[in-house]
């Protein structure tokens, strides 16, 4: 009665108490101490058991996956088969689930054919956790075979598949299951929403929202709040993202709310929300530290995260990522090196690609390719197509051929209908005058049907979201707009702004003009300037990342108008104020 009720301390004296225990009655006491979190007191008593069962093996090892322990519970899984226990179906489906947040494929493949090589009789659970376990760990095709063969009908299978699409960025084959489906759920609402906004397509997540309401479901706080993320992050400082957390009511949820400020730049409220909760748990400290990271505070993020472990939270896997993100986005080369050590050594967290994805990253921005190299090299699991893409990157910027052929035909081999690796690595050849490569990697493009996707940037003004391309003359003011932009370029000149132009290539670029000075989110600021009143910050969004020559021209703007301007492109925000913005020039 104790344990149903999570009076965890009762409980543990009753038990105490009886001098002659049976194997329910272990099995009970370590069930309720894993459920409750206390899984070292629980392993203490598991380990002390006369006879362990099924049972109270599944508990430990869904006890440390619930707790965001997965490296243990799969270590846990694997000291059960040598302990001769046979996993059931529910066994399993735990253990898939720790493989799914660890996104380790290797484990997770290995299970399965465990699992099919004992028959053992699939749930509904099961075929839901082994569909979520490939699709996470990055083989949606895999995950994509079982659903077809199995799970079509099993509602939350579809749940699995369409998260698994939207979290590799594949919105299209996630939308089309999406269609598909007579009456989806809140759930999966909820992953395409989120999908949207994490992929910069916001009016379709604001769509989708308005398609919810009319469905006859009723939205929760989660989808609320991605809702006023969407809106926050395309609309100016009158949206939701600028309102004090205080004029939200008290039955808004603490957590979302901080993770909506945090993720639309608006770190002094999320600080503001955090300072408020009465309980802070790894979920409010990550977000935070996350938060700080994204918004190129990395010092701020490192010194909450020092501060979280003194107010004795553990990190889990999500709390590193954070942290190595900061270090990422600040450069700090030592702080990186040591964090990644640490998580192993001290809390015994196996690094996940998203780990090795920001060391990779934090190489590369320094210019330590062949560290980078030797990295992936030694990688337990696969590089994802967010590694290479990085690394191909840099290789780019300190010019190292050798090393962004081989990354950039890997990316293409591992994603070849995107767009990505093609250009990247075009524009790699045009810069050291590799002509015939370039035209090879063109004629690649044509014969696969790649399309270049045109960037473009985004701002709102007076509740309607204005969306521009390179170069663009289709907008109803596109000659204020263009006379604007004359203004500007006059006015930099004047002040001595010289454009950058390395980088800057023909062709098949990641925008459509040569001339930097007409890139999108020029165009975007621009109209901000004009709509916009002078004490309103310019908020825009890129989707990709911002060059060179727009970020130095950006930072001359900012003090030649005095304006706050707030950029969000595909890794960061970059808050330009008075000829200052707060990535350091390290981006």
């Amino acid at each position: 009665m104790y344990v149903e009720f999570q009076q965890i301390d009762e409980a543990r004296k009753a038990f105490d108490q009886i001098l002659v225990k049976d194997g329910p009655l272990w099995t009970t006491m370590v069930a309720g101490l894993a459920k409750a979190g206390l899984l070292d007191d629980a392993l203490t008593l598991f380990d002390q058991m006369p006879e362990r069962n099924i049972i109270s093996w599944t508990a430990m090892i869904n006890g440390y996956s619930k707790t965001g322990r997965p490296r243990e519970a799969i270590t846990m899984f694997r000291r059960m088969l040598g302990d001769g226990v046979m996993p059931d179906s529910v066994a399993f489906a735990t253990v898939f689930a720790a493989c799914a947040q660890s996104r380790d494929l290797d484990a997770g493949k290995s299970f399965h054919r465990l699992l099919e090589r004992n028959g053992v009789v699939s749930s509904e659970n099961l075929i839901v956790s082994l569909i979520d376990m490939y699709a996470k760990s990055g083989d949606i095709r895999t995950a994509r075979s079982i659903f077809d063969s199995i799970a079509c009908g099993i509602p939350p299978a579809w749940n699995a598949i369409i998260d698994g699409y939207c979290k590799i960025g594949d919105l299209d084959a996630a939308r089309s299951l999406f269609d598909q489906m007579s009456s989806p759920s809140l759930i999966t609402f909820n992953s395409m929403i989120t999908g949207y906004i994490h992929n910069n397509r916001l009016q379709e997540a604001l769509s989708l929202f308005t398609n919810l309401l009319t469905s006859g479901l009723l939205p929760d706080k989660f989808t609320i709040f991605a809702r006023a993320w969407a809106r926050s992050t395309t609309a100016s400082s009158s949206t939701l993202a600028s309102r004090s957390p205080s004029t939200f009511p008290t039955s808004s949820s603490p957590p979302a709310l901080l993770d909506m400020y945090a993720k639309c730049g608006r770190m002094e409220h999320a600080v503001a929300v955090f300072g408020r909760m009465p309980q802070r748990d790894v979920m409010a400290w990550t977000a935070l530290i996350s938060g700080f990271a994204v918004n190129g505070m990395g010092e701020a993020a490192l010194a909450h995260f020092s501060m979280m472990r003194s107010a004795g939270i553990r990190p889990n896997a999500v709390s590193y990522i954070g942290v190595l993100h900061a270090c990422s986005h600040s450069g700090f080369l030592d702080e990186g090196r040591r964090h990644f050590e640490e998580m192993r050594v001290l809390h015994g967290l196996e690094p996940e690609v998203e780990h090795y994805g920001c060391m990779v990253d934090l190489f590369g921005r320094l210019g330590r390719l062949e560290e980078a190299e030797k990295l992936i090299r030694s990688m337990r699991i696969e590089a994802n197509d967010v590694i290479w893409a990085s690394f191909l990157r840099s290789c780019r910027v300190y010019k190292n051929l050798e090393l962004a052929e081989w990354s950039g035909r890997e990316l293409i081999d591992l994603v070849p209908d995107r767009d990505v690796g093609y250009v990247q690595l075009y524009n790699t050849y045009i810069d050291v005058g590799r002509w015939d490569d370039a035209s090879g990697i063109r004629r690649l493009m044509e014969e696969r049907g790649v399309k270049k996707i045109a960037a473009f940037s985004s701002i709102a003004v007076g509740g309607l979201v204005h969306k521009f391309v390179a170069g663009d003359r289709s907008h109803p003011d596109a000659a204020e707009i263009r006379e604007m932009m004359r203004v500007i370029a006059k006015r930099l000149e004047e002040s001595g702004y010289s454009p950058i132009v390395a980088g800057v290539s023909a062709g098949v670029e990641e925008e459509t003009e040569q001339a930097s000075s007409g890139h999108s989110e020029r165009i975007a600021i621009a109209f901000g300037i004009m709509r916009l009143g002078g004490s309103l910050p310019i908020h825009v969004i890129k989707s990709l990342r911002v060059c060179g020559d727009c970020h130095s021209a950006i930072k001359m703007i900012s003090e030649l108008w005095g304006r706050e301007i707030v950029v969000r492109d595909r890794a960061r925000f970059h808050h330009f104020r008075g000829g200052r913005c707060s990535c350091n020039d390290f981006w």
